[in-house]
């Protein structure tokens, strides 16, 4: 079994040799905790830290009550030490799954495979799809709660529900703002968030191919692949986005899909190289 000198977590001593080694060691379960991503090896325990541990000790260790802490010669850090298992056949494979995603999205859209992981690429290397704790990624769009709303919340919490855009705050915020608003209006705060990796608000839930937003938010917290569908919707129900596809014409897809600041982050520029990577790959 492999010792640290002091324990590591919530309440914990965390020495920075410590904490290294137990973000390597998660890192090589790290398919155990998907769809976590991998840690960064910092040696401090930050949130996404703490998140992982608690994952690991609920689907690997199997505790009830996850603690967050990594104690000499605990349960957990006896787990930790075991090889990780082996990864599963393709079928089951998450890579796999993304990839037919990618597939039936090309074929639906009428475009290069290339095309589609390009823009895949592009959104889930800004975003991410998921969270340190295993959650849709979102952002909170306070002047779309205030329109689906009627502004009847503006006066009592302007900072979920305004007329005017922005005010986002930090990513930290955004879920407590999306159950605050939840808490007021359910319908209005799903439809005012974007979702997944290539956040899609939940009010174009149609478009991307779900009755309600209910079912468009359920489809974005269970997989890539399933955001992967859902843009692949979003696209096909915007004859420009998906003629820009087919075309490769990456500047007018990133100024319709990405808005004004496109430009700025090099949406655009980042397509086109992604694509020039994958394009001649099957």
């Amino acid at each position: 079994m492999i010792e640290l000198s002091e324990s590591v977590g919530v309440g914990r001593p965390n020495r920075a040799a410590d904490v290294k080694l137990v973000q390597q060691l998660l890192n090589n379960h790290i398919k155990a905790l998907a769809p976590m991503s991998p840690l960064a090896v910092t040696g401090k325990v930050d949130e996404a830290t703490v998140a992982a541990i608690r994952a690991f000790q609920a689907k690997v260790v199997g505790l009830s009550k996850p603690d967050g802490a990594i104690d000499r010669g605990g349960k957990t850090i006896k787990a930790l030490s075991t090889d990780a298992p082996a990864s599963p056949p393709d079928p089951g494979d998450q890579s796999a799954i993304n990839n037919a995603a990618i597939d039936a999205a090309a074929q639906k859209i009428g475009c290069e495979r290339a095309a589609v992981k390009a823009v895949t690429m592009t959104e889930v290397g800004i975003r991410g799809p998921f969270d340190a704790m295993g959650r849709a990624t979102i952002l909170f769009e306070r002047h779309l709660f205030h329109k689906w709303t009627k502004g009847r919340f503006d006066a009592t919490h302007p900072d979920i529900s305004n007329a005017s855009g922005g005010g986002y705050g930090k990513f930290s915020a955004q879920y407590p703002k999306l159950e605050r608003a939840m808490a007021l209006d359910r319908a209005a705060a799903l439809k005012s968030a974007s979702w997944g990796a290539f956040q899609i608000l939940g009010e174009n839930h149609k478009a991307a191919g779900y009755a309600s937003v209910e079912d468009f938010v359920a489809a974005a917290k269970t997989s890539l692949a399933k955001q992967i569908e859902g843009f692949g919707n979003f696209v096909v129900a915007d004859p420009r986005l998906r003629k820009a596809l087919q075309n490769r014409d990456w500047t007018t897809f990133a100024r319709i899909y990405n808005g004004p600041g496109y430009k700025k982050n090099n949406y655009d520029v980042k397509m086109r190289q992604n694509y020039e990577i994958l394009g001649n790959k099957p």
